[in-house]
This record gives structure tokens, C-alpha cells and sequence, in this order.
């Protein structure tokens, strides 16, 4: 497993946090009410923007990790029900990842608006460094398959989607090593830095592999898959 810490310059995402957060809010900022919104909001950006520190760890293992159990990484196995759907052959590799922006933004208790307007923030400052990181792993994923034909990065996997237990973020957690970048993991699943996101992408050696929109939202529920619940009938049969 290879490992590699990146730190992202605040001034390097704040152009798309910020047009994420004007299509967030729903703001035309040709009305002159929602340019007083926006003067709120970006008052609550820069009363918390000392406390702004984008992070991110990323670590890369060979395809041998897929197994009929699961992934096995780091003495953790990850499985889940998509995961049967993904052909062996295809998986060149898988970059795990773990991406924090910081404990960011501290907003008065009597003002509602603040609250709301931090924690949008703080939520596309996350999808802005995603963008970010994402093409530093494409970039990666060039380099180390260099000579080997075409590669291609799949759609991102992590816990609470694809049917993977929310708790499996204590597993990620161990193997992208995540207090390097000072995220911790309640016994919840639940991420601290709130603003902090971690899981993992294949990398296929063929295109169109792609994933169901059913299968994106799925919370590990076989009644509500026809997929899963032919598998299961099928599974109870040769029982």
C-alpha cells in the first residue's frame, strides 16, 4: 500500500465553494435582496475562515486486495452488496481516501442564519476539494498504470451508499491511517471534522462500467433491489 498526504490551499477551491454556495442558496445575484444575502454569507466565511485546513490522505492498493470475501486491506475487510457486481477482471486497482476542510466555521448561537450559512460552506468547501483531489488521483492513477493501455477511474464508494454499512467508516479509517490528517471516527460511523469525507475508487481497465442509480442510493435493503432479492431467492434455493 503507498500512501500520500496532500494539503490544499483554501484560495484554491474558494472560486467553486463559492459559486456551489450561490447555487446552494438558490441566490440571482441581480436581485438586490439576495445581495445582501450573499454579504451574510460570506460574513460567516470569513469570521471562520482561520480555522479553514484542507487535508487529504490517500492511499493506493494493488488489485490484489479483491477477494471473494471482500476488499482486505490493512487487516480490514470492506464487503458489500455492489460489490458482487463489479467484474473481477476489470480491477486494476483501488484508492482509498479520507478529506477533511477543518473544524471551519464558529457562528454566533442567537443567529440561525449563521449556522445555516456555515454549514453550507463547509459543505462545498468538501465538494470543491473532492474536485481537487479527484484529479490528483487521476493524475496518479496516469502515472502509475503508465504503459499498460487505458485506465479509468470509477464513480466514488463509501459508507452509506451501494448498500456499505455507514460503520465501515472506522475500517476506512484505519486504512488511510486518517489522524494523519485529524479525522477521528465515532463508533457511530459518524466523521469528526462534521466537514470531512472518506472512501474509495476503483480503477477499471475498460470503460462503461457504470453504477444504477438504485444501486448508488441503496442502503443494504434486499427487499427493495430486485437484483438483491433475485440473488437471495436464488441463494435460499441451493441452501
Amino acid at each position: 500500500m503507498r500512501q500520500r498526504l496532500f494539503e490544499i490551499n483554501e484560495q484554491d477551491v474558494f472560486e467553486e465553494a463559492k459559486q456551489r454556495f450561490i447555487k446552494t442558496c438558490g441566490f440571482d445575484l441581480q436581485k438586490n435582496k439576495h445581495q445582501k444575502m450573499m454579504k451574510m454569507g460570506e460574513k460567516v466565511r470569513e469570521d471562520g475562515i482561520d480555522g479553514i485546513e484542507i487535508r487529504a490522505m490517500l492511499s493506493f492498493c494493488d488489485k490484489s486486495i479483491l477477494t471473494d470475501e471482500g476488499l482486505k486491506v490493512a487487516g480490514e475487510t470492506l464487503a458489500f452488496p455492489y460489490l458482487e457486481r463489479i467484474p473481477r477482471d476489470a480491477v486494476c486497482g483501488v484508492y482509498f481516501y479520507g478529506l477533511t476542510v477543518g473544524e471551519c466555521y464558529f457562528s454566533s448561537e442567537e443567529n440561525i442564519m449563521d449556522f445555516l450559512y456555515a454549514d453550507i460552506w463547509g459543505t462545498n468547501y468538501v465538494d470543491a476539494s473532492m474536485s481537487i483531489l479527484q484529479k490528483k488521483i487521476e493524475e496518479d492513477m496516469r502515472e502509475t498504470f503508465a504503459g499498460a493501455g487505458e485506465v479509468y477511474l470509477s464513480c466514488e464508494f463509501g459508507p452509506g451508499y451501494f448498500g456499505m454499512p455507514v460503520s465501515d467508516s472506522q475500517k476506512i479509517m484505519k486504512i488511510i491511517d486518517g489522524e494523519q490528517i485529524g479525522i477521528r471516527v465515532k463508533e457511530s460511523g459518524l466523521i469528526i471534522p462534521q466537514k470531512s469525507c472518506m472512501g474509495f475508487f476503483f480503477v477499471y481497465n475498460r470503460p462503461g462500467i457504470t453504477a444504477e442509480a438504485e444501486c448508488i442510493r441503496c442502503r443494504g435493503n434486499s427487499k427493495g433491489c430486485e437484483f438483491c432479492r433475485i440473488r437471495q431467492e436464488i441463494e435460499e434455493r441451493l441452501k
